[in-house]
């Protein structure tokens, strides 16, 4: 065994280390926190590091797992999808619940695990008779390969059908957008196809061309990359407690209230002069309780106040007001700021102490709501006063 760090060894050396230290920030905040989308991500990081062990021992010169342990179960390709999907579920759902249908995602791990255990624990002469008589002859190896890739594809499009019915959602729920478009995840996504690309590219010319143990070094380095991305950035990802994106409630439900006696179908257009009137309620309670200074207000705080259901108050908003929750709240956030920004009283305040006095909680948030309700930057009014 000729021991080395090369270069090689030390980008994957470097990713796995940071992977770890990872896995044990986001396990140790989701006990604190009571964050479920953590353990699901310290989850990720981890199989991600594990699939890269063989690889970066063996740039060290390390080739143990890959020459006498090479059936054991050191592989998590199955694995990292359902667990990309699940944290999503988690990271946008404070409220979401595991229940024994979800067992299913990782059914196929675990088979690979528990086949793969058995037989290495058979020692070295049952590993060697099994592969001879039955891994190699079936082609159960190719069809594991097979498998993990078709698994990362399908749960790829599982999660950006997800990502985008999400980033969707967030407008008509939300007046606080910005920190939750999980903007990273996207990039991430790519990544993974990325990943799982190469493995397609690398897996193909295997049947042609003899694939050297240093041109796989090209996916361990994308999974490193995966390790130190993630880790960084959705360590850094807010989760509100009342962030609740249930995936099992149509995004289109039928239209009803509270207040009315017979509810309105879906198919139904209600009465012109009703909707006037809730169009009346909702700008009249948010004007005069001043709700849009609540930085992080929804449209089920909205609701509650309007002895409403959500559905209801969001169609009155979507079709009286002809905007979504989000852009609708931040009208009113604007005609505050405008008024803020020529009060003498005021002009000590810089743009941004006034746009969080309005109940915007960012500045990006901020610059886009005031050019989308009036077509100029901040900057643009105070030279009009």
């Amino acid at each position: 065994m000729n021991f080395q760090v090369n270069l090689y060894a030390f980008v994957l050396l470097f990713a796995f280390l940071q992977g770890l230290f990872y896995v044990y920030q986001f396990c140790k905040r989701g006990f604190s926190e009571e964050r479920a989308s953590d353990f699901w991500l310290a989850g990720l990081i981890l199989a991600l590091c594990i699939t890269n062990i063989p690889s970066m021992l063996g740039f060290m010169g390390i080739y143990i797992l890959g020459q006498d342990w090479w059936f054991f179960p050191q592989d998590t390709g199955l694995i990292i999808g359902p667990l990309v999907y699940f944290y999503l579920k988690t990271q946008t759902n404070a409220q979401f619940k595991f229940n024994a249908v979800d067992y299913w995602h990782f059914l196929p791990y675990v088979v690979y695990f528990f086949y793969h255990l058995l037989v290495f624990l058979s020692g070295k002469e049952g590993v060697d008779w099994w592969a001879q008589r039955i891994h190699n002859p079936f082609q159960l190896g190719n069809l594991h390969s097979v498998t993990e890739i078709v698994s990362l594809l399908v749960y790829t499009i599982l999660s950006l059908r997800l990502y985008r019915r999400y980033r969707r959602w967030l407008p008509t729920e939300r007046s606080d957008t910005e920190a939750m478009l999980l903007n990273w995840y996207k990039n991430f996504l790519a990544l993974i196809v990325l990943g799982v690309v190469s493995a397609q590219v690398l897996y193909v010319l295997g049947f042609f061309v003899s694939i050297a143990y240093w041109d796989d070094w090209i996916l361990r380095a994308i999974v490193a990359f995966n390790i130190c991305y993630i880790s960084f950035n959705g360590y850094l990802q807010p989760q509100p407690h009342r962030l609740i994106f249930d995936t099992n409630i149509p995004m289109e439900s039928n239209f009803g209230s509270a207040n009315l006696e017979t509810a309105i179908k879906k198919t139904e257009k209600p009465d012109p002069v009703e909707l006037e009137i809730w169009c009346k309620k909702v700008e009249v309670v948010v004007q005069t309780e001043k709700l849009y200074l609540n930085p992080e207000l929804t449209l089920s705080d909205l609701s509650a106040k309007l002895n409403s259901n959500n559905s209801w108050v969001s169609y009155v908003i979507n079709t009286g007001f002809q905007k979504n929750f989000n852009d609708f709240v931040n009208a009113f956030r604007v005609a505050d700021f405008q008024e803020k920004v020529i009060d003498p009283k005021l002009s000590h305040y810089t743009l941004l102490a006034l746009a969080y006095e309005c109940g915007f909680n960012s500045k990006s948030t901020f610059n886009r709501a005031v050019k989308k309700a009036t077509g100029e930057l901040p900057s643009a009014l105070v030279t009009k006063k």
